[in-house]
């Protein structure tokens, strides 16, 4: 059998890349992924703070951008929209990004766009300002939902997980190919 053409993986290695590299790998919601580790960060993706509903995604920045500001070169289009785009996206765990992707912002990426007259630094700054708020309003909504699942996972979920391991130690089902999943880390019995 070849090996498997791991560019497939796009949320890791496609689009993706140059986000988990500027993130350092490690979720900018939750903070998970320090140290680097392999099992955690293929589980990475990525978050756009302003979502694709709202105009977030970078076909639609460009759209955006084109509109505002016409006169700008093809080149210049395409440098903001990527810098923009660069700002918009973040490493996220994938608990985090499901948690957090369907949320909706106040304002679209072209209404930050067009709410601010200046120079295209002005823009970006105020661009920039706005995301970072979105950003601290995501890290504050995932740690109160992180509260509640780790609350359960400690009461609920820990303990049946252990009982079943030590029910299948017992009926010496050891070996029998299930997997435990205890502190984040898959076991293969």
């Amino acid at each position: 059998m070849s090996q498997y053409n791991y560019k497939n993986c796009q949320s890791l290695f496609g689009y993706a890349a140059a986000v988990h590299i500027r993130s350092e790998g490690k979720c900018q919601l939750c903070g998970c992924g320090s140290p680097l580790d392999f099992d955690l960060w293929r589980q990475m993706t990525v978050e756009h703070l302003i979502g694709k509903s709202q105009g977030g995604y970078l076909k639609q920045i460009r759209t955006a951008v084109a509109v505002r500001f016409p006169d700008l070169s093809p080149a210049e289009h395409e440098s903001l929209s990527h810098r923009l785009d660069a700002k918009n996206t973040v490493t996220a765990c994938s608990f985090c990004n499901s948690t957090t992707s369907r949320d909706i912002n106040k304002k679209t990426m072209a209404e930050l766009l067009n709410e601010v007259q200046g120079s295209i630094s002005d823009i970006e700054a105020y661009i920039s300002s706005q995301l970072q708020l979105i950003l601290e309003r995501k890290r504050k909504d995932v740690q109160w939902k992180l509260s509640s699942v780790r609350e359960a996972f400690q009461n609920e979920v820990h303990p049946r997980v252990i009982s079943a391991g030590a029910s299948h130690a017992q009926a010496g089902l050891a070996g029998s190919g299930h997997t435990l999943a205890v502190r984040g880390v898959c076991v293969r019995e």
